[in-house]
C-alpha cells in the first residue's frame, strides 16, 4: 500500500492536460508550465496533499488513543499517542502562510513577530507532547524497544516513517514543482506511522460490541479530519486567499461575512474588486453579507454593471483601480477564483505590470491547477489589444492565442457589434 502511494505523486507531474473545453472545442490550448498545472494546484498549502495527510494523521491519532485506552499503564502506548497527535498538528498547520497572518503551526513560536500569549501556549503544547513521549519511553532503553518493535511486526514500517519525517525536512527535496515532493513525503511518512498504528493496535473483538467500537473509531477519525480542516480555514479565512503583491494585492475566491471579520484585521482592505456579475441569476448569497461588511468598515467596493454585460468598460476601470496606491490593498475575487479572477490578474500582469503573456498564463495555471478556459484566449485576444495595443501586437503568447483562436467567433465581439449598430437607434 504504501509503494502504490507513490503513483499518484508520479502521476500528477506526468499527466499534462489534453482534454477539450466543450464550451469553444475549435480553440487550441497548450500548457506553458514546466510540469503539469494540478501539481503546482496540488502543492499549495492547505490544498489536496495536506488534505490526506490530514486524513491519515486522524486515523493514526485514533488507533493511537484506542491503544491507550486499552493498555492504559503501557507508557509506550502514551508516547505514540503524543507523536500521533504531533503529526496531526504538523499536519492541519501547513505553511507557508500569507505574510502577516501567524497561524498555529509549531514554527509560529519562534516567530518574534507572534503576539507573546500564542507564542506561549503554542511552546507549552510542544512541551507537553515531549514530556508525554520522555515519559513513555524510559527507561529510554533504545535496544529494547528496538527488539519490541521487531517482535510486533512494526520494526520496518517506523524506520520508513522516521526516515520520511526527516528527509521532509531536508530543503534540497524542494525543487518545482514547489511544496510538491515534500508534502507527498510527508504523507508517506504518515502512511508508514498510521500502518504500524493499525497494526499495533489492540483487536476490538468480536460481533456487535467489536462493530460499534470500530464504528466509532471511524466516526471519531472522521470527526478529527474535519477539525483539521477546521484549522486550515482558521488559518486561511478566505477560500483561496492569495497575495499576487505583497501589500497590494490580493486574490481570493468569494469571501463570507465571517471570513472577512477574520482577514481585515491582518490585510487591512481599502478597496474590494468582486469581478462576477451580481445582477446575474448566478450571484452569490454572500454578496449581500460582503457588501454589508464593507459599508461597515469603510471599504470601496467596485463591481461590474448591468449596463456593461461585456466588461469592456469595467475591466480598464477595475485594473486602474487596483493600479492606483490610494486603494491599497486591494482584494480581487470572482466566485471560485478558477476562472474570472486568474484571468483578471493575467490581464494586470501584462497590461499594468509589463509581464511577458506567457509568464502571465503560467501563473494563473499554477493557481487553477489546470489550464485556463478556451473563453480567457477570446477575452485576452478581445482585451489585450485595447489594453496595451503595441506589446499585445508584439508578444509572441499573444500572437499565439490568436492563431488558436481561428475559426472560432467570439460571442462577446458579436454583441459588441450588435450594440454598436444599436446606438444610433437608441438615440
Amino acid at each position: 500500500m504504501l509503494a502504490l502511494s507513490v503513483a499518484p505523486a508520479v502521476w500528477y507531474v506526468l499527466d499534462y492536460e489534453q482534454d477539450v473545453d466543450p464550451e469553444f472545442p475549435k480553440v487550441e490550448r497548450r500548457t506553458y508550465s514546466t510540469f503539469p498545472p494540478a501539481a503546482y494546484r496540488f502543492a499549495e498549502a492547505g490544498d489536496t496533499i495536506d488534505c490526506a495527510a490530514v486524513y491519515v494523521s486522524s486515523a493514526a491519532l485514533v488507533l493511537a488513543a484506542w491503544g491507550c485506552l486499552r493498555e492504559p499503564r503501557r507508557g509506550l502506548r502514551w508516547a505514540a499517542l503524543a507523536l500521533s497527535s504531533a503529526a496531526f498538528w504538523h499536519a492541519a498547520t501547513p505553511g507557508p502562510l500569507i505574510d502577516g497572518w501567524h497561524g498555529l503551526g509549531w514554527r509560529t513560536m519562534f516567530d518574534p513577530s507572534v503576539p507573546t500569549p500564542q507564542r506561549f501556549a503554542l511552546a507549552a503544547c510542544a512541551l507537553a507532547i515531549v514530556a508525554v513521549v520522555a515519559l513513555g519511553t524510559r527507561p529510554w532503553d533504545v535496544r529494547a524497544m528496538l527488539a519490541d518493535a521487531r517482535a510486533r511486526g512494526v520494526l520496518g514500517l517506523l524506520a520508513v516513517s522516521a526516515a520520511l519525517m526527516v528527509v521532509r525536512q531536508l530543503p534540497g527535496i524542494d525543487r518545482e514543482p514547489f511544496g510538491f515532493w515534500p508534502r507527498w513525503v510527508y504523507v508517506w511518512g504518515l502512511l508508514a506511522w498510521a500502518f504500524a498504528m493499525l497494526r499495533l493496535a489492540p483487536a476490538a473483538g468480536g460481533g456487535r460490541r467489536g462493530a460499534a467500537i470500530v464504528a466509532t473509531m471511524i466516526a471519531v477519525s472522521i470527526g478529527l479530519d474535519f477539525f483539521g480542516r477546521g484549522v486550515f480555514w482558521y488559518q486561511r479565512p478566505i477560500n483561496r486567499l492569495r497575495e499576487v503583491i505583497p501589500g497590494r494585492l490580493y486574490l481570493s475566491a468569494m469571501p463570507t461575512y465571517a471570513g472577512l471579520e477574520l482577514a481585515q484585521p491582518r490585510y487591512h482592505f481599502k478597496t474590494i474588486i468582486n469581478l462576477f456579475p451580481e445582477f446575474t441569476p448566478e450571484g452569490s448569497p454572500h454578496w449581500p453579507d460582503e457588501e454589508r461588511f464593507a459599508r461597515e468598515h469603510g471599504i470601496s467596493v467596485y463591481t461590474q454593471s448591468p449596463d456593461d454585460p461585456t466588461g469592456l468598460r469595467s475591466i480598464p476601470e477595475s485594473l486602474a483601480l487596483a493600479d492606483d496606491p490610494a486603494n491599497w490593498p486591494v482584494l480581487v475575487h470572482c466566485h471560485a477564483s478558477m476562472d474570472r479572477s486568474p484571468a483578471w490578474v493575467g490581464m494586470y500582469r501584462f497590461a499594468k505590470q509589463g509581464w511577458p503573456l506567457d509568464e502571465a498564463i503560467r501563473e494563473i495555471e499554477r493557481h487553477r491547477g489546470s489550464r485556463p478556459k478556451s473563453s480567457v484566449t477570446l477575452l485576452y485576444n478581445r482585451m489585450l489589444p485595447r489594453l496595451a495595443p503595441e506589446r499585445a501586437s508584439q508578444d509572441p503568447t499573444a500572437l499565439e492565442l490568436r492563431e488558436f483562436a481561428i475559426g472560432t467567433p467570439d460571442p462577446l465581439e458579436a454583441m459588441l457589434a450588435r450594440m454598436r449598430k444599436d446606438a444610433p437607434t437608441r438615440r
